[in-house]
């Protein structure tokens, strides 16, 4: 039966209308909501990848950058801050394979000039004739890995030499190192030993030299009193003996120095020019039995010298050990005058030696204390 109810149909042809007016609205904000949610992640998507790219920028900076940042560089040889890590790593764990100790405090800057120093002799050494062989790298590496004759008592030359290969492998095992970096450190430090050899040839045998005595005390200690009482104590003394004698008093006395030295009287032995540059200016011109000025120490501000020679001679032969730190010396000013016909870059700061103590797991608030200058003389006497 047909609907006749006129209300009803007018109703329904309005709802149908409004229905499919809201079927055109929703096709229409569809692309738009489409191109509102793709905007959206598309933000969102920048946003992770800045976030990504500082994360990335940040890893670069500090860990990619830093180790291949050039610090040394010898014509066309380039060492980077990572060479140098590995150059000190490799200097440490040889020391404590070796049962030595080294002061981790000066390792870095010695490693650095040792760098800069052997890339210049090996590259000078060939213009001396100077090289070094793999079978004398081979004999050096032996000696340095073969057991002591007592280690080797009623052992057969197999068992030795097996023993030695093991060692070897032990020692590369420890330092963490392969046996071609090893080889090429070996070369490098027997190119400079044949170097110094050559260089030190003009060091002479016998030179001038003074028997040298010291005393320290502490910038508020009883300086005049100090002085007054050597004063009297040198009085009549008229040779090396005695004026040994006298100093002794004072040391025993007033002296703040290493024990053993006190108990030795401060002697610090027979010394030529140029072994203590940085202090001879202040006793080398002494006559025996006279105290020094007071003299600043350059690694403790809070401490002075006292220096008094007890005799002097113009020719006395130099002792093996003062002879062989003058041909030290000796080398060093030959590498300062090659370095000027090398194209020679190196750089380091405290932003350097941050970042390698920093790698190296040294901790700088506990740094080891500063070696006495003089130890090195004393050991020799």
């Amino acid at each position: 039966m047909a609907d006749s109810n006129p209300t009803r149909k007018v109703s329904e042809r309005r709802l149908s209308s409004t229905n499919h007016l809201d079927r055109r609205h929703q096709a229409m904000r569809q692309p738009r909501l489409r191109r509102r949610q793709r905007l959206a992640m598309g933000s969102v998507g920048v946003a992770i990848f800045l976030i990504l790219a500082v994360f990335a920028v940040g890893y670069v900076i500090a860990f990619v950058l830093p180790p291949r940042e050039l610090v040394v560089r010898v014509n066309d040889v380039k060492y980077t801050r990572g060479d140098l890590v590995e150059l000190v790593r490799i200097k440490q764990r040889g020391a404590e394979f070796a049962g030595e100790s080294i002061d981790s405090s000066t390792n870095i800057f010695e490693s650095l000039q040792t760098v800069v120093e052997n890339e210049i002799i090996k590259q000078s050494a060939p213009s001396m004739g100077i090289t070094v062989s793999d079978d004398e790298i081979d004999n050096r590496v032996d000696a340095m890995m073969r057991p002591s004759e007592q280690e080797s008592l009623g052992k057969s030359d197999d068992q030795v030499t097996r023993e030695t290969k093991e060692r070897y492998s032990t020692y590369l095992n420890i330092v963490q190192i392969d046996e071609t970096t090893h080889r090429e450190l070996v070369r490098k430090s027997m190119i400079r030993e044949k170097v110094r050899t050559s260089v030190g040839d003009a060091v002479p045998f016998v030179a001038e030299q003074v028997h040298l005595f010291r005393l320290v005390m502490s910038t508020s200690g009883e300086i005049d009193i100090m002085n007054i009482k050597f004063d009297d104590a040198i009085r009549g003394a008229n040779d090396p003996s005695s004026y040994q004698a006298a100093y002794f008093e004072i040391v025993r006395e007033f002296s703040e120095d290493l024990p053993e030295t006190v108990r030795q009287g401060g002697e610090i032995g027979w010394i030529a020019r140029g072994v203590i540059p940085d202090y001879e200016y202040s006793f080398f011109d002494l006559e025996p039995g006279e105290i020094s000025d007071p003299v600043p120490n350059v690694d403790n501000k809070n401490q002075i010298y006292f220096f008094m020679i007890s005799d002097k001679q113009k020719g006395k032969e130099l002792s093996p050990s003062v002879r062989d730190e003058l041909k030290n010396k000796a080398l060093v000013e030959w590498v300062n005058k090659q370095r000027k016909a090398h194209d020679v870059y190196a750089v380091f700061n405290s932003d350097i030696y941050d970042w390698i103590f920093e790698q190296m797991k040294i901790s700088i608030d506990t740094p080891e204390p500063t070696p006495d200058p003089f130890q090195q003389i004393l050991g020799g006497f």
